[in-house]
């Protein structure tokens, strides 16, 4: 019994310490991720999305957007404000039935969003609070032509053939056809129910 015991252990043990090598690898290279969107190294941070999204939309294509969006245009200008990286959080590891071993990491996000030909009056301000906040985000003006917004974001970790068995990542948004077209349903339903989690408790600490 003894001997059944000691080979179940080391079986078990063998298996967390899998998991958090898995575990180790999403959260360093979710770190790697948003340090990059703070450097506006958009290249780098394609090298770390899930490929099947480069069947959808072109590579360069995706980069200018994000180019467009955070280098600013003559309206606004975005900024990623710096994130803590001890904030990060990863799930377990989770596999479907066909296989692709996928994970969620969370981080809270917090950006602004600087308006350059527009100063905002009161009524304004709520309208444009109310569209954000519509999008999931806690938003909030800092002066006439700032708002700062911030929400709880989550990457979709997927390790399966398309990836070569390797740790890839996505954006959860599932208002994103782009998203709904490459993330099996398994997955997407998970992903659904651990993020509606996160929101309930992030709430119930709140209150």
């Amino acid at each position: 019994m003894k001997k059944l015991i000691s080979i179940f252990l080391f079986i078990f043990s063998g298996f967390l310490l899998a998991q958090s090598a898995d575990q180790k690898k999403i959260l360093e290279d979710s770190k790697t991720f948003m340090s990059l969107f703070e450097k506006k190294d958009y290249e780098g941070m394609m090298d770390l999305t899930h490929p099947a999204i480069f069947e959808k939309i072109d590579r360069k294509i995706l980069t200018d957007t994000f180019n467009k969006m955070f280098e600013g245009n003559d309206e606004f200008k975005m900024e990623l404000l710096s994130s803590n990286n001890d904030v990060f959080n990863v799930s377990d590891i989770f596999t479907a039935q066909d296989n692709t071993k996928y994970a969620f990491s969370t981080y809270p996000m917090k950006m602004k969003m600087i308006f350059l030909k527009e100063k905002f009056d009161e009524e304004k301000k709520k309208m444009m609070v109310g569209l954000m906040e519509a999008q999931g985000m806690n938003a909030k003006f800092i002066n006439d032509t700032t708002l700062e917004m911030s929400k709880l974001s989550m990457i979709l970790a997927l390790n399966d053939k398309t990836t070569g068995n390797i740790w890839k990542y996505l954006n959860y948004d599932e208002a994103n056809p782009l998203y709904i077209s490459i993330v099996p349903v398994e997955v997407m339903k998970k992903a659904k129910e651990y993020y509606a989690n996160l929101l309930i408790k992030q709430k119930e600490n709140a209150n």
